[in-house]
């Protein structure tokens, strides 16, 4: 029942949000055809959707989400789709998820930007998830694959099971010449407790909490060049944990290296009437990637009862390529990709204690016995 009231709530927070919505997307840029104008231009723009174009110290109210300048700074909270990548499968935080419900907001000096957000995710456990996010080395279920390192160590019978899942994302991007753009991010996933202002803290990532806890902490790196007008190379890197040789080695049991990355590149072209870009991508998905012993640690979010990854849409243990063509205006947008990828034994659903994790130390996979993985998809968006 109470989940029932949670999703009646949020069907009628979105019916108000558009109900008071007056004003189209004059300041708003929901999605990438803001930035194929400006590859096409050869200035790089943020790849951060949504995202303010223009401030002008007023209230705004779109479908689903508000918005608010305080020129430098602004903020928007509600219900919204958002991306934090130039890829189409981001590999830290990209458009995989139907939307997110939360706030983003940020402070903008034009060749700086700092953008901080915090997502809520449905904390729904089935009776197994609830059942393993509570099982610790210290509450009488001691596993030898799980180490002594967490922030509840000695605290019997608490904890772990509040029902939260909360992400805050922090950036800090560079944009050099107008053509070069960087950015360092940082996630930091809490579970199995309601946060509270530390965990806000953006330097989150130099925390020693890798071990048992209520934090599952990444690293992202960002970076786009325009060499030329209408040309695009980019890229993301996403660093969960690394294993250092010799000085680590007791961790692999626990958590082994868990990298992600991707490269692309991109033509934009211009006819009368739309943007034209063709693109090609390569991804490279570690084996233990996005996966944790703690259901409420994962980094990926429950929809309708169904996990879906935060970052690459597709999971874990992966390599392959996208070929990709963007065809789009200010309303319609049209989207054809072909994908092709090698997918290893191991998923989301593998147990974190599976025994095959020994097996290796590196796990940049695919593991074991691999399938290829091929997919063909073609989309039309009209008057977002």
């Amino acid at each position: 029942m109470e989940k029932v009231r949670k999703i009646v709530t949020l069907q009628t927070l979105v019916l108000i949000f558009i109900f008071f919505n007056t004003k189209g997307f004059s300041e708003i840029t929901a999605n990438e055809v803001y930035l194929l104008s400006s590859i096409y231009a050869g200035k790089d723009f943020t790849n951060i959707t949504p995202y303010p174009i223009n401030s002008n110290d007023e209230f705004e109210v779109y479908p689903g989400f508000f918005y608010k300048s305080f020129d430098p700074l602004w903020l928007i909270g509600g219900i919204f789709e958002t991306n934090w990548s130039d890829l189409e499968r981001g590999v830290y935080l990209s458009d995989s998820l139907p939307y997110v419900t939360g706030f983003m907001g940020g402070y903008d000096a034009g060749s700086m930007r700092i953008v901080s957000a915090m997502y809520f995710f449905d904390p729904y456990l089935t009776e197994d998830e609830l059942a393993r996010q509570k099982a610790t080395s210290f509450d009488g279920n001691f596993d030898p694959n799980f180490d002594t390192n967490s922030d509840r160590a000695g605290l019997e019978d608490f904890g772990y099971s509040d029902p939260s899942k909360t992400l805050f994302i922090h950036r800090l991007e560079f944009n050099l010449f107008d053509r070069v753009r960087l950015s360092l991010n940082e996630l930091n996933l809490i579970g199995g407790k309601y946060p509270d202002l530390s965990d806000a803290n953006p330097f989150g990532i130099a925390h020693n909490n890798l071990g048992e806890g209520f934090s599952n902490n990444m690293l992202g790196v960002d970076a786009s060049i325009i060499p030329t007008n209408g040309w695009q190379i980019y890229g993301q890197f996403a660093m969960d944990d690394f294993v250092v040789p010799d000085t680590e080695g007791g961790a692999t049991d626990y958590k082994p290296t868990a990298f992600a990355w991707g490269v692309g590149t991109r033509l934009v072209g211009k006819t009368s009437q739309y943007y034209i870009s063709p693109k090609i991508e390569y991804y490279k998905i570690y084996t233990w990637m996005y996966n944790q012993w703690a259901p409420y640690l994962k980094y990926t979010a429950k929809y309708d009862e169904e996990d879906i990854p935060i970052g690459f849409d597709y999971g874990n243990d992966m390599e392959g390529y996208l070929i990709g063509l963007d065809i789009a205006n200010e309303t319609t947008r049209y989207k054809i990709t072909f994908e092709r990828y090698l997918k290893g034994e191991i998923n989301l659903e593998t147990p974190y204690d599976d025994e095959r994790k020994e097996d290796v130390e590196g796990w940049p996979g695919p593991y074991g016995e691999t399938t290829p993985f091929i997919k063909i998809s073609f989309s039309i968006e009209v008057g977002f």
